[in-house]
């Protein structure tokens, strides 16, 4: 028990890092949309902004889960606006044991831009055991102004 325990706290000690957003590579394949995507995606700023929790498929089983991000690249100041993608996971290459998309919650501050509050879920070893994992708040900064999507 003291085992299980002491890497419990020693992963919630890691966890409490910031998260990672990275511009969209295999983990973004549409296929990894969570079903029901009436459930894994929400929607922003008239439509402009979406969401959705993606599943790699359960591999790894510990950190399969990570968010997507769908956004304006800005307002057209500097260029072209397009639509550009990013994956908000637990680290490099690694996501989290769950991602809960109907606890998200949103603000908006007009000088910040939008932002994204969402319980996300640590495995630690004694989650195979009954466990519940561990739990933390994601918040996500999306500026439509500037193009930025930011971990905060």
């Amino acid at each position: 028990m003291k085992a299980v325990l002491a890497a419990a706290f020693s992963l919630l000690a890691a966890s409490t890092q910031a998260q990672v957003i990275t511009e969209c590579d295999w983990v973004a394949n549409p296929a990894n949309i969570a079903e029901p995507w009436e459930i894994s995606t929400r929607t922003f700023a008239n439509g402009a902004i979406r969401v959705a929790r993606l599943d790699t498929g359960g591999e790894p089983v510990c950190c399969a889960s990570h968010l997507l991000i769908l956004s304006p690249s800005g307002n057209g100041s500097d260029g072209p606006v397009y639509r550009q993608c990013h994956v908000a996971s637990a680290s490099p290459g690694q996501g989290f044991y769950a991602v809960d998309i109907p606890r998200l919650t949103a603000s908006y501050d007009p000088a910040r831009g939008l932002l994204l509050s969402l319980p996300v879920y640590h495995w630690h070893q004694g989650v195979e055991n009954g466990a519940q994992p561990i739990e933390e708040r994601m918040e996500i900064r999306i500026n439509q102004a500037s193009g930025a999507v930011t971990a905060e």
